[in-house]
């Protein structure tokens, strides 16, 4: 084709636009509305006035319904001629407005949708002002007067409606109509209220005597409006009609669409674009498939499969590749995608032939759908095992916080799957947890096991990967992701150092002084209980002080910070210093519960954590421990929550971590009732370590000042052994 030939491809009614697509309506079938839908890859302004649809070189009566969000774009013409090919034509300066052609099809019926504003719902006067200055939301024709919730909506909340159309009524006589929402709702014709439900309330139910309003109409053309409010994103609205109607005794029907000529309209499929510098451009579909929930969570995990559709001579021995916007890539003409949250994303196509790329950028918006979702083959909808594999190829160091979050939250879901269930003397366990392990199949306890930890491992080396190698900011998702999968790491796989590491890793990407303080004090823990590292313990917590200015004004972060300050104050032999910060922790978390709340609690969680040290399950009790040191910081002094702090470290191998506790619980309470069952465990422990004479004048101290305990014959007996093995040697 010569250059001019191609220029005026581009051009009608004196204007030239950037690109064409082709609309597949070869044949009308006496349609008179056409309603297209297709995405412009930011080649449309937000107002539409940069396009047309012509009939070869006709300019075509347009309505534009639904622009956003991102580079979705809907929209009605009117079929006035027979003759094609018919052609969206768009981007560039806009087209003038006096060469648009005036709509006047009357067929259908058209929904629309718009943001909601504060106006009287008794009174339609105020409910029709508030929607014609509201911004629009999205429109389209629908057969009939009926809806639940909001079709166009990507966040949930109030919205308006209005339906508008013109009547064709069949023959003269008698007409009741009906109308039932949530929340009011006005059914005019010809501009006459004939039906209405104002104010605030739930949609009827049931049809009743006195619901339905009857009007004479004409054979012929009858304006029809139907406004609705909905003060939430739960709004319902329906209209219903009976023809003639006979008695007091309700017989509602849906008004036909026929009465709407909703035949007259058509939704033909639209080709992919061509350009004046390149006649082939790739082009993709793509459908929701589901959403995949998680628990206590609202953001979903959403499922989509895109389809190329590029022109077969694009796609011949080319490769396809997909940027998903979110950071992750993949190849293929057909794939499935898991987002891992709802939002805008920039989706690219690539198609690469003989070396060349060809782009296709499209902003889609990707939320949950609004039809039920696809079902997977087995009458069931889509399940989080659907998605994982999906989920092993992606690359967490190019997710955002949010989307990292998600992932390792859908990893500790199936981990939780494999949860045993709770031990039969634990107290305040989950019900739904409990209920749920009575519905697994049996499994053998070590598979189990091993499954729980597979996924556990996973999680945590995606937030490894993602933190380590990522630049995410976020404190709120950040925070939440390393509550996560700290105490994973820390208690499931006893590494604290990669703890350590991943809360070095944000350190910096936190932008408020609650969250690097928290930070600080969460660093300073691990430094000081897990890892003994004194010094480093007390540069965080000066750090978190200096963040904090006065830590009682705090509540959790504040009886975190004097509960680190006391057991570091312990660990340097200074008694009074110690029990003083533990007491200013206790202050401030015990307003949250009265004296019989906190005694039950301290109880369940003693029990708790005895059951889970019994049945070997450490990092629950790890779990137990930590939440029984941050509610009851005093607990410290009296001295059961360090001895079973010391059995929990015996278990795991840190003796050394035993030795240490025994010696701070000497500092701040010496006379503590526990005090003796902990300095043998102390003495075993370095046994175990090899530190004989530390071993022999633990056990000596507790003969010694502790003459009256039940243990003074265990621990002879180990003196006794001490003693023989030195001899040996000797």
């Amino acid at each position: 084709m010569s250059r001019a030939g191609e220029a005026q491809l581009f051009r009608r009614a004196g204007h030239e636009f950037s690109y064409i697509r082709q609309i597949d309506l070869a044949a009308t079938g006496g349609a008179t509305i056409a309603v297209v839908e297709f995405y412009h890859h930011g080649q449309i302004d937000p107002q539409g006035k940069n396009f047309i649809v012509a009939a070869g070189s006709e300019v075509l009566p347009v309505r534009i319904l639904q622009m956003g969000p991102g580079d979705f774009c809907r929209l009605a013409f009117q079929i006035t001629s027979g003759r094609g090919p018919f052609e969206i034509l768009y981007g560039g300066s806009p087209f003038p407005d006096d060469r648009r052609p005036k709509w006047t099809a009357q067929e259908g019926l058209l929904l629309e949708i718009r943001e909601y504003k504060e106006c009287n719902l008794n009174s339609f006067q105020s409910v029709k002002a508030a929607f014609e200055s509201a911004r629009t939301i999205g429109a389209d024709y629908v057969p009939t007067v009926f809806h639940s919730g909001n079709p166009f909506a990507t966040v949930p909340g109030p919205y308006m409606s209005r339906y508008s159309g013109v009547m064709q009524i069949p023959k003269t006589g008698t007409y009741g109509f009906y109308t039932s929402s949530q929340d009011c709702s006005f059914l005019l014709i010809d501009g006459k209220i004939v039906a209405e439900a104002p104010g605030r309330h739930p949609p009827e139910r049931h049809a009743r005597p006195g619901l339905r309003q009857d009007v004479q109409l004409t054979a012929g053309p009858h304006q029809f409006e139907y406004y609705h409010v909905a003060t939430s994103e739960v709004g319902v609205a329906v209209a219903a009609w009976e023809v003639e109607p006979r008695g007091s005794t309700p017989a509602p029907a849906p008004i036909p669409p026929e009465v709407f000529r909703n035949a007259a309209i058509v939704r033909p499929a639209v080709g992919p674009p061509m350009s004046q510098s390149q006649r082939l451009l790739p082009d993709f579909r793509f459908n929701f498939v589901g959403t995949v929930s998680l628990p206590d969570n609202e953001i979903p995990l959403v499922v989509a499969e895109f389809r190329d559709v590029s022109p077969p001579a694009l796609v011949s021995s080319a490769r396809v590749e997909w940027d998903f916007g979110d950071g992750q890539t993949t190849q293929g003409p057909a794939v499935m995608h898991v987002f891992l949250r709802p939002g805008l994303f920039v989706v690219k196509e690539t198609v690469t032939r003989a070396g060349r790329p060809f782009e296709m950028p499209q902003k889609i918006w990707i939320g949950p759908p609004a039809v039920p979702p696809r079902e997977t083959g087995k009458n069931k909808p889509l399940q989080l095992d659907d998605i994982l594999p999906i989920l092993d190829a992606y690359n967490p160091a190019a997710t955002d916080a949010r989307s990292l979050l998600q992932m390792v939250q859908a990893y500790l879901t199936k981990a939780d799957e494999f949860l045993p269930p709770p031990p039969p003397d634990t107290v305040f366990v989950d019900e739904e947890q409990a209920a749920a392990a009575t519905q697994q199949p049996a499994v053998d306890p070590k598979t189990r096991e091993s499954e729980r930890r597979k996924y556990l491992m996973r999680a945590l080396e995606v937030a490894r990967q993602g933190l380590l190698n990522g630049k995410q900011i976020g404190d709120e998702e950040l925070l939440r992701l390393l509550r996560l999968v700290s105490p994973i790491s820390r208690d499931v796989f006893d590494d604290s150092t990669l703890a350590l590491n991943l809360w070095n890793s944000v350190l910096s990407r936190l932008q408020t002084d609650a969250a690097r303080a928290e930070a600080h004090l969460v660093l300073a823990d691990i430094e000081l209980n897990d890892l003994l590292a004194l010094a480093e313990a007390k540069k965080h917590l000066e750090a978190a002080e200096k963040l904090l200015q006065d830590p009682s004004r705090h509540e959790y972060l504040g009886a975190l910070c004097y509960r680190l300050r006391g057991e570091l104050a312990a660990s340097e032999g200074q008694q009074e210093e110690a029990v003083k910060a533990l007491q200013q922790a206790e202050l401030l978390v015990a307003v949250r519960r009265n004296e019989v709340e906190r005694t039950a609690w301290r109880g369940a969680r003693s029990r708790s954590t005895e059951q889970f040290l019994r049945s070997g399950e450490l990092d629950r009790a790890a779990a137990e421990l930590r939440a029984w040191s941050n509610e009851f910081p005093l607990d410290i002094v009296e001295g059961y929550l360090p001895l079973l702090w010391g059995k929990y470290w015996f278990a795991r191998g840190r003796y050394e971590v035993v030795t240490a506790l025994a010696d701070r619980l000497l500092v701040v309470n010496p006379y503590s009732p526990y005090i003796e069952e902990l300095l043998l465990l102390s003495a075993r422990a370095d046994m175990v370590l090899k530190r004989v004479d530390r071993a022999k004048a633990t056990l000596e101290s507790l003969l010694k000042d502790y003459p009256g305990s039940p243990l003074v014959g265990e621990a002879k007996q180990l003196l006794q052994k001490l003693q023989s093995a030195t001899s040996e040697r000797n």
